[in-house]
């Protein structure tokens, strides 16, 4: 019989950091597929959202366990704090995996000039620095796996640099996300021993994505405009999450855009 497609190292220990509509797919799914020893939820908030109910992290990473017979364990920590990270990764090491989605987009759909600095660096500190935090934190402490194909995936955007409609203060931090992903890539792999990639989805339909009418009338227009029909859901980015975690992945850099084809040459521009 043949070998499937793709394999993993399996007992391993994973980190999801960002419990959301993503983060909360593959807390479900990854412990089967990756054949996990431990995971850890991390999040800046003791209550996620989950489908709309609000609910305890811990009592979500509960669930997790028993469902999965894999240890599940939640962390709630503010990751633009140096200390906070310091202190996960002083009290979880040998990390194979890791998956970092938290980010937040302040006032979405609004023109740069009617944004306050507090808006711009607000939104840098959490997806640019919060990102970069996670990976400085892990590396001093010696506490991801070295040699660990796909052992970090950025999420960062597919809209970014192709629309211009999102909020300018995310656009610009998650610009600045994949700038620091694709140029300092090859220094973690020849220093660290750490493979970096990432994912940019196009929106998906959550609590983020729908925070206000706004937000939620561009995800229609989103949704109208997308080529292979329907939006992307968490899915399609978990697909991309395994192949990157894989052991066959040969990817350093790459950013994999996962949007249907909602931004290959024809930007959407004008009214929603």
């Amino acid at each position: 019989m043949n070998r499937p497609a793709l394999s993993y190292q399996s007992d391993a220990t994973a980190i999801v950091v960002g419990v959301g509509l993503m983060g909360q797919h593959m807390a479900r799914q990854a412990p089967e597929w990756l054949g996990l020893r431990k995971l850890l939820l991390v999040d800046h908030a003791r209550q996620i959202n989950d489908g709309g109910t609000p609910r305890p992290l811990a009592d979500f990473a509960t669930e997790i366990a028993i469902a999965t017979g894999v240890e599940v364990v939640a962390e709630s920590i503010d990751v633009t704090s140096e200390s906070d990270v310091s202190g996960l990764f002083s009290r979880h090491r040998d990390v194979r995996y890791l998956l970092h989605t938290a980010g937040i987009s302040p006032k979405p759909l609004t023109p740069p000039e009617h944004l306050t600095k507090e808006d711009i660096m607000g939104a840098c500190e959490v997806n640019l620095w919060g990102a970069q935090n996670i990976i400085k934190q892990g590396v001093l402490a010696g506490a991801f796996t070295p040699r660990a194909h796909g052992v970090i995936i950025l999420s960062t955007s597919a809209t970014v640099g192709s629309e211009g409609r999102a909020s300018a203060a995310y656009e610009v931090s998650k610009g600045g996300l994949m700038n620091f992903l694709q140029l300092q890539s090859r220094y973690l792999l020849e220093t660290h021993g750490l493979v970096l990639n990432g994912l940019a989805p196009s929106p998906l339909r959550g609590p983020m994505a729908a925070q206000n009418p706004i937000s939620a009338a561009r995800l229609q227009a989103v949704e109208d405009e997308m080529p292979i029909g329907g939006l992307t859901d968490p899915s399609h980015i978990a697909a991309a999450a395994m192949y990157f975690w894989s052991n066959e992945c040969w990817c350093v850099g790459e950013v994999l855009t996962i949007d249907g084809g909602y931004t290959k040459h024809k930007p959407v521009y004008g009214p929603l």
